[in-house]
């Protein structure tokens, strides 16, 4: 799914054809009188004059034909002699999924003990997305580096076939990186993903990528921003935990639901999920911030006391709207501000050690200016994680745009 799709085409040659056709004469009369050769010499000039009328069509091109075999240079180019020549190449039609719809309604598709949700995005709603982000890196000076990571959901790479009345997640992340301008740079999500796509990269029964999903992620931004790789961390020197919550049942289970199944889909229900996480070997603090009263509370970045009810919460930026993350052994003066969906928060703790501090945003959350938040904060860079469905999402860009606009700042 990594290319465009071709749709086929059709190539038309068309020509003159030409008819041939016998010239006729008359058969010589007797010696007449002069009047009566006076009266055949007009009717056969006139019959004459009738033929070249009627075919003049075919004559003309007779004619000039014979002029341009005579002449290196025709005056006029020639006509080839082929017929009409119709062929239309198609592309073959994809495998449909084979699995099953749990509702109704079309909104989760079941295959192999996995979930996945339809893809609904359009190019309009694409080019609004790239459209938002280039007015607001064109309000930002022009030193602040901007950057974009979508994420795809799982749709795009673990099922088998195509799902019924998704559209192409691929085609859409292409209209936007087309659109967007020189002064975004974009991180190739897909193409990292889908490099990793036999691993265990999104969760089986929740939209969510998992740590390892997310690391694959933070490895592409990386390389996007120029981090370098000796500063790059492998999974290898991190220090890997488990959600205390196991096995972990997400969203997909939860809208599976009903009267005749309350615990939800019994296919999924046989398909939990494990919760990993990787903490950094790095000294940092963690706050989150009052907007109201600007006031800071410290907090763990991987809180297990929050994951009570939904072992996600587990994650840094679950239902917060900002974040302040302070690197105690950095070594760079650089500043990253997030600004995000739920899709980004397996990534954030990643990105911890490149930079002096880190800033994190809920687009759905925070409130007031961001667009004076930068200025106050002197943010260097800023990297926009959001999931491709709130890309493509108009009442989620425009609260975006929103918060960048100062005139709307509280």
């Amino acid at each position: 799914m990594s290319s465009y799709s071709h749709r086929g085409y059709e190539q038309r040659t068309s020509g003159y054809g030409r008819r041939r056709h016998k010239a006729s004469g008359f058969k010589r009369r007797r010696r007449g009188g002069g009047a009566a050769k006076v009266a055949a010499i007009i009717a056969a000039s006139a019959a004459v004059l009738v033929l070249l009328y009627l075919f003049a069509d075919n004559i003309m091109p007779f004619v000039r034909s014979i002029k341009g075999a005579s002449n290196d240079t025709p005056d006029q180019p020639v006509q080839s002699d082929t017929s009409e020549i119709s062929e239309t190449v198609e592309e073959p039609e994809p495998t449909v999924a084979q699995g099953s719809f749990d509702k109704v309604d079309g909104s989760v598709f079941i295959q192999n003990g996995s979930a996945y949700s339809p893809f609904k995005g359009l190019d309009t709603t694409a080019r609004n997305y790239a459209a938002v982000l280039n007015s607001i890196s064109s309000s930002l000076a022009s030193d602040v580096a901007v950057y974009d990571a979508v994420i795809p959901t799982n749709e795009a790479f673990g099922l088998k076939g195509a799902l019924p009345g998704s559209a192409s997640q691929s085609d859409n992340l292409g209209v936007i990186k087309s659109s967007l301008s020189d002064r975004v740079k974009v991180v190739d999500v897909y193409s990292a993903l889908e490099a990793q796509k036999n691993d265990y990269i999104y969760y089986r029964t929740d939209e969510c990528m998992t740590s390892k999903g997310a690391y694959y992620v933070y490895k592409k931004i990386a390389d996007t921003a120029g981090y370098g790789e000796r500063t790059v961390y492998s999974l290898s020197t991190l220090s890997e935990k488990s959600g205390t919550l196991s096995p972990f049942y997400g969203s997909f289970v939860t809208r599976t639901m009903g009267k005749d199944q309350p615990d939800g889909n019994p296919e999924l229900l046989g398909s939990g999920d494990i919760v990993e996480y990787y903490k950094l070997p790095v000294h940092y603090n963690c706050y989150s911030v009052d907007l109201k009263t600007g006031n800071r509370v410290e907090t763990d970045l991987f809180k297990e006391s929050d994951a009570i009810s939904d072992i996600l919460n587990i994650f840094p930026g679950k239902d917060k709207a900002l974040l302040t993350i302070e690197n105690l052994q950095s070594s760079t003066d650089k500043k990253l501000l997030i600004v995000k969906d739920h899709s980004a928060e397996p990534v954030i703790g990643y990105l911890i050690p490149h930079y002096t501090e880190v800033f994190v945003a809920d687009v759905s959350l925070y409130s007031g200016s961001l667009a004076d938040y930068i200025n106050e904060n002197e943010i260097t860079d800023i990297l926009f994680i959001n999931g491709i469905d709130s890309a493509n999402n108009a009442l989620y860009c425009q609260r975006m745009r929103d918060l960048f606009d100062n005139s709307l700042s509280d």
